[in-house]
């Protein structure tokens, strides 16, 4: 017997060092749980009562997305100790049954994916501005849309922003009155005031806006849309310079009668539309307003208004 206990104790010590690498492996992540398996299922049919061993196993089935397979294997387990054995799964192995009985956790609620709403009329005309501005955008991370007003640059940008990849949100600056409330619009924008309310406890009250977005921008990706920034450019300018320093997945999209003057921005300004689709405009939307119009009936004043 002590010749035979001699023996084995380097086998038990090899099964015991495969059987800690394998679960360093699993906890590290350095090999997939699906490829460790058959190496795990070896180990078992070597070593049937090793219920460290059956704990292993049933691990790396439910980190495999396999919890069918865990619960099957964890009934063979019981029913080998039992025939074998005589003796019932230990407290391990019953508390990772328990956990894989328990129903999955719901998934996270969605991101949302920003707050661009399609509109309401049709969007006429601007393709060549429209793909000038998807390579913009694909190249630099401050694109500043620069026209007169009543030009299209809002639209435009709406256009060009739902298009990318990442969620869009429009921050709507034509209604501040100073330049200090240029943080707050955009966080609200983004809802975030409403987040803080929920989480007063959690958010002091007098946080500093600008502090709040960094902390919130830094880690995603979007795309800001700060339109109309040309009555608080220098706040505008100021924020989009913090953003784009501190969070390298948020990309901006300003529309404004003027520069921001930001280091990397990228200027490209919106002509009036040509007479072709300036026309199209006109009919569309002078036919909304008066079903039945034709623009033919007036061509020169249609000339002049457009």
């Amino acid at each position: 017997p002590a010749r035979t206990a001699h023996a084995a104790a380097p086998e038990a010590r090899r099964a015991a060092a495969l059987r800690d690498r394998v679960e360093a492996d699993l906890r590290s992540g350095a090999t997939t749980p699906a490829a460790l398996l058959p190496e795990i299922g070896a180990l078992v049919q070597e070593h049937p009562y090793d219920e460290a061993l059956r704990a292993l196993q049933l691990r790396a089935l439910a980190a495999a997305g396999r919890p069918a397979e865990a619960l099957a294997a964890y009934e063979r387990t019981r029913r080998d100790l039992a025939e074998g054995l005589g003796t019932d799964p230990g407290p391990q192995l019953r508390a990772l049954h328990t956990e894989l009985l328990r129903p999955p956790p719901p998934p996270p609620p969605a991101q949302p994916r920003g707050n661009l709403r399609p509109r309401l009329t049709s969007f006429v005309g601007r393709e060549p501005e429209l793909a000038a501005l998807a390579d913009d955008l694909a190249r630099v991370r401050l694109v500043t849309l620069t026209g007169p007003g009543g030009s299209g640059k809002t639209r435009l940008a709406e256009h060009a922003a739902a298009a990318q990849p990442e969620s869009g949100w429009l921050v709507e600056l034509a209604r501040l009155d100073h330049g200090a409330a240029v943080p707050g619009a955009v966080l609200s924008a983004l809802g975030l005031r409403e987040n803080s309310l929920v989480a007063r406890e959690k958010t002091p009250a007098d946080a500093d806006p600008t502090t709040l977005l960094v902390e919130h921008c830094a880690h995603r990706r979007l795309l800001l849309v700060l339109d109309n920034c040309e009555h608080v450019v220098d706040a505008a300018a100021a924020l989009a310079e913090n953003l784009l320093t501190h969070c390298p997945g948020v990309r901006i999209l300003a529309t404004s009668r003027e520069p921001l003057g930001v280091p990397g921005e990228f200027l490209r300004p919106l002509d009036p539309l040509p007479p072709g689709p300036a026309h199209r405009l006109f009919a569309d939307r002078a036919a909304a307003a008066r079903p039945g119009f034709r623009p033919d009936e007036d061509p020169a004043a249609v000339t002049e208004i457009c």
